[in-house]
């Protein structure tokens, strides 16, 4: 295992590694309990472990990355990229998507992992990555920002949840230099 993808917290390892089909409930607690709990994410339909164990095995097909964060034998957060959208034209061009447990934030693990994804992605020649965060996150919308991530636009009722209409802002951090 890389070196730089264990982190130390208290006396506990934290690993960062690459996502497995084992993983599947874990991430599918960790996620279930974001959509029925937070405005994050605009969406409210519940994930399947086989929706996740697709997502994973994909991810790996397509070559995008998908990681979660370990301590002790237990997934404690996740991280993975995808395209921005269909199509050849936006093959170069991804969107992710971050969750950690609620009882381990503010701990750096969104850090790490979104380390490990940027570097991951800029290594295999992705030229940006996209944000897309619910206005209601200001702690998202900073730590992205804390990252190198711009706003590039705001999309007012775009999204609605919760009886609540939600505004999303598209974030972008470009990956290659040239």
């Amino acid at each position: 295992m890389d070196r730089n993808s264990n982190k130390w917290y208290g006396d506990d390892q934290i690993v960062i590694r690459g996502a497995s089909i084992e993983d599947a409930v874990a991430i599918m607690q960790i996620w279930n309990n974001n959509i029925s709990n937070t405005f994050n994410t605009f969406n409210s339909r519940i994930k399947t472990e086989t929706e996740i164990i697709e997502k994973i095995l994909e991810s790996t097909k397509k070559r995008f990355g998908f990681f979660v964060s370990e301590c002790q034998g237990e997934v404690i957060g996740f991280a993975k990229y995808f395209q921005f959208r269909n199509g050849v034209g936006y093959e170069k061009t991804l969107e992710h998507t971050i969750v950690i447990s609620d009882n381990k934030q503010r701990l750096g693990l969104g850090r790490a992992l979104m380390s490990k994804i940027l570097d991951d992605a800029k290594t295999k020649d992705f030229q940006s990555i996209f944000a897309g965060v619910s206005s209601l996150n200001n702690k998202a919308v900073k730590f992205h920002e804390s990252l190198g991530f711009k706003v590039v636009a705001e999309l007012p009722r775009v999204g609605y949840k919760f009886d609540t209409w939600l505004d999303l802002t598209l974030m972008q951090k470009f990956l290659q230099t040239d």
